[in-house]
């Protein structure tokens, strides 16, 4: 069988239910999956309601024996009973037969579709739709990242949308001012211009560009002045030509907006509990919540700061404490931005407490991820051996483990990245 006719099976137990509870992730992927799900659920006619969560646990099933979907999150969950359907990408060696993996039938979940992808596969079996939200979940989740575009099924996807394709540079950011848009670039991250908004002004100025305009603004001219000299820049620092390349490919637009800025918005509403209003915007397209992006930007830069002030190596590693101060929903950010910003040539690994325990997010650099390293099995390992519990994908992975683990997680996390790299 394969994942269409599987997809078209999950469709047709779900249609057969009265009443169906949606848990989905926090993040952009996760968000947008359930906004499919809820969707298509109130047109046909099936009562839901929908949970946005950090990870599951037994309080998300207390109170509740219904039928549930898992959107973006419960690949691996074992139990004894089939009263519920998973739609999720991650990767996972348990079966379920009521789970739509992608691993499960020979395609990549970490870039050839995405959790909401996933969801609007088993969704437009029930009724017909755009994949327009399914794209937004699958940039949010950075399945362009590794090509420079979208890929395998999400190929597929972008054909049944209505998002425009166009080769651009691939900054987010591209309506607002210039300074901005350079500064709060994070994939790639501009060295020495990374959250200085006057460094960028700077930049900008030598080579005779005024910072106030956007890129959209610009000429041919100016835009190719920009590119070559980022570029440039970015060669003297010594970041490799894969990284640099990342600066132009494949951009994609829903009614002239970058589809990345709908993405970053829900990321950053679902990261700080808001689900309800990020499954709004969904449902409705109105993608209006500038102010969380600010507050998103200001958070970002603070945490940025103080994971620098806490860095140190251990092993092969380089790792860092949040202490509680950065919070559990943005750790996997920081971690992130933290190892680009550095341009580390090995894992970074966080941590912070929550009221859980605490939480481990653990970020690889792509050339590490070519040569076989595989995070998401590196932290269950850990996590399992620490008493907690974790997973993820090969470059981005997470865990909550016991309070006062995190000296022994770093040992066996390093020799799991040793034994994977054969160091």
């Amino acid at each position: 069988m394969g994942i269409k006719n599987k997809a078209k099976e999950i469709a047709k137990i779900i249609e057969k239910q009265e009443e169906i509870k949606i848990i989905a992730h926090c993040d952009a992927d996760g968000i947008t999956g359930a906004s499919i799900a809820k969707k298509v659920l109130d047109e046909s006619g099936i009562k839901n309601k929908v949970e946005i969560v950090r990870y599951l646990d037994r309080k998300n099933f207390s109170g509740f024996d219904g039928f549930t979907w898992l959107i973006d999150i419960g690949n691996g969950i074992k139990s004894s009973k089939e009263n519920f359907v998973v739609t999720d990408h991650h990767f996972s060696i348990e079966y379920y037969k009521y789970a739509l993996n992608p691993f499960n039938f020979g395609i990549d979940g970490e870039y050839e579709i995405s959790a909401s992808g996933l969801t609007y596969l088993v969704a437009s079996n029930i009724m017909p739709i755009e994949a327009d939200i399914a794209i937004i979940g699958a940039i949010g989740d950075l399945q362009d990242l590794r090509f420079g575009k979208l890929v395998g099924m999400n190929r597929e996807l972008l054909k049944n949308s209505g998002i425009e394709i166009k080769k651009d540079l691939r900054i987010y950011g591209r309506g607002k001012p210039l300074q901005k848009m350079i500064a709060y670039s994070n994939d790639p991250i501009i060295p020495g211009i990374f959250r200085r908004e006057r460094n960028a002004a700077g930049f900008l100025k030598r080579i005779g560009i005024d910072y106030k305009k956007s890129w959209m603004e610009c000429s041919k001219e100016e835009k190719r002045r920009i590119l070559s000299s980022l570029i440039k820049l970015m060669i003297e620092k010594g970041f490799s030509y894969d990284y640099i390349n990342r600066l132009f490919g494949e951009v994609y637009e829903m009614n002239g907006t970058d589809v990345r800025e709908y993405s970053t918005l829900l990321n950053s509403i679902g990261k700080y509990g808001d689900g309800k209003r990020a499954i709004e915007m969904c449902i409705n397209g109105k993608f209006n919540a500038e102010e969380i992006i600010e507050e998103h930007r200001r958070r970002i830069s603070k945490y940025i700061k103080y994971a620098k002030t806490k860095l140190d190596e251990y092993g092969d590693i380089y790792y860092f404490h949040g202490d509680g101060y950065i919070m559990d929903t943005l750790l996997g950010t920081i971690a992130g931005m933290v190892l680009k910003e550095g341009n580390f040539p090995s894992p970074v690994l966080a941590f912070t407490e929550n009221s859980e325990g605490i939480k481990v997010s653990a970020r690889a650099p792509y050339m590490l991820v070519e040569r076989g390293i595989n995070l998401s099995l590196a932290v269950k390992n850990a996590a399992l051996l620490t008493g907690g519990d974790g997973g993820g994908h090969k470059i981005a992975a997470g865990a909550i483990i016991p309070r006062g683990m995190e000296e022994r997680f770093l040992q066996i996390f390093n020799s799991e990245i040793k034994n994977q790299l054969n160091l």
